[in-house]
């Protein structure tokens, strides 16, 4: 393991290299994070620019530009429908009305975008404890823990940030099943992070939902560590939020990592390797309320989306599930 012990925060926020740098626009237009601590956090949100995990030998990449594409995307304004610039520091959200349930979300909830991981080109493993430990600063202050990138291999060094969690369940949406050892000889890529993560102490049970492309003997050793598989297939053709019901167990503390690959790739043509015959938009709504009601969800990771298509496509569908999802986790934590 990289990353061995917590880091001296003074230390750690000494310059040149800070703990984040300031985003120069948000994430919905929520205020801006300049002093951890200072104001009451419901969900932290930080950008991970990294797509060194990307193996761009085969898959192209760009996922560092994802953070910023998702911002650029006007899902809702922070400000109750304003958009004029973000909110104020400590600012309440003012909510954001979903026509489609004819309900208000958010209202009241504070979110905070703490702006980006500083990554140092060349460095993989700076940049895993660097990404570790902006994670392990953000659980410290009790916040859901949201962070946008990024290739998959973030989901590694974000996990590894929950450690303060005495145990943490996985569920990782996905198409693909990330679970090989070592590729092209790295133990740190996009297709080993879930491994990565299954060896952390203190992981106990993993879910993986919408697999459709995985090599039999990836599949055979997962079943046989206890993981449990839900294919696209398997939410498609029943009721998602029963599939998930039956197949991903009750815990106290969750991790759920988020590749924007689990939707078919006619949704999301900007992501790094789209496949077809995935889940549609609403399944993959469905499935996450569900996992939300299963425990507390302590983080999760949105990845694998670029601005290859000029945001018009996977970086406002990334946008939606960030939505979503957050007002799911904070309405189950009321």
């Amino acid at each position: 393991m990289l990353y061995r012990e917590a880091p001296d925060p003074e230390a750690f926020v000494t310059p040149p290299t800070p703990p984040f740098l300031p985003p120069v626009r948000t994430f919905f237009q929520c205020p801006p994070v300049f002093e951890l601590g200072a104001h009451r956090l419901d969900v932290a949100l930080m950008g991970v620019p990294y797509d060194a995990g990307a193996m761009t030998a085969f898959i192209r990449s760009g996922t560092s530009r994802g953070p910023d594409a998702v911002r650029d995307q006007a899902v809702f304004a922070y400000r109750g429908g304003r958009y004029d610039g973000p909110g104020e520091p400590g600012e309440a959200c003012a909510g954001w009305f979903d026509v489609e349930e004819r309900r208000v979300y958010l209202e009241g909830a504070h979110l905070g975008d703490v702006g980006d991981v500083p990554i140092t080109g060349g460095d993989t493993h700076l940049n895993l404890d660097r990404i570790t430990a902006a994670a392990e600063t953000l659980a410290a202050t009790d916040a859901v823990v949201a962070a946008v990138g990024g290739d998959h291999s973030i989901s590694f060094p974000v996990g590894r940030g929950m450690s303060r969690y005495e145990q943490i369940d996985i569920v990782h949406f996905d198409a693909h099943p990330d679970f090989t050892d070592v590729i092209g000889g790295s133990r740190y890529t996009h297709g080993s992070n879930l491994r990565r993560l299954s060896e952390l102490p203190f992981v106990r049970n993993i879910s993986m939902v919408g697999i459709r492309n995985c090599a039999k003997e990836v599949y055979d050793e997962a079943r046989e560590r206890g993981i449990e598989i839900v294919t696209s297939k398997d939410l498609v053709t029943g009721d998602p939020a029963e599939v998930i019901r039956r197949t991903v167990p009750p815990s106290e503390n969750l991790y759920v990592s988020i590749d924007s690959d689990v939707l078919d790739g006619a949704l999301v043509p900007g992501t790094t390797l789209p496949e077809p015959f995935g889940i549609d938009y609403r399944t993959l709504r469905t499935a996450l309320a569900e996992v939300a009601g299963k425990g507390r969800v302590r983080g999760f990771d949105l990845v694998e989306m670029t601005d290859l298509d000029g945001g018009v496509g996977s970086a406002r569908v990334a946008a939606w599930v960030l939505a979503h999802f957050i007002s799911t986790i904070v309405e189950a934590e009321r």
